[in-house]
């Protein structure tokens, strides 16, 4: 999987960085485009918000959008609930195999 990074942008009023990226869709995945971006932007999940990924029409390219808070507390204070939710990491089930 290939991840381009189109445009960053800061965003000094919000204290972080706005993100476009464009990516090929074959097999990607939420999951594996956050993890490729916290790679690339070199910093912890917990710190970015990967808001959506359209596809192109006609083509198989991908265009998302992503937001780079400088700390947790800004995050939680503008970014709406379902969005921190929605961009949590997976917690694994603590019971065992039945």
């Amino acid at each position: 999987m290939d991840i381009e990074i189109v445009k960053d942008e800061e965003n000094v009023l919000l204290n972080r960085r706005d993100i476009v990226f464009k990516a090929d869709g074959i097999g990607l995945s939420r999951k594996s485009a956050k993890n490729t971006l916290v790679a690339l932007l070199d910093t912890t999940p917990e710190l970015l918000i990967l808001d959506r990924m359209n596809s192109q029409y006609g083509k198989q390219d991908i265009l998302g959008y992503a937001r780079l808070y400088d700390n947790e507390q800004n995050l939680r204070q503008i970014e709406p609930g379902y969005m921190v939710a929605r961009n949590a990491p997976a917690k694994e089930s603590e019971g065992g195999e039945s």
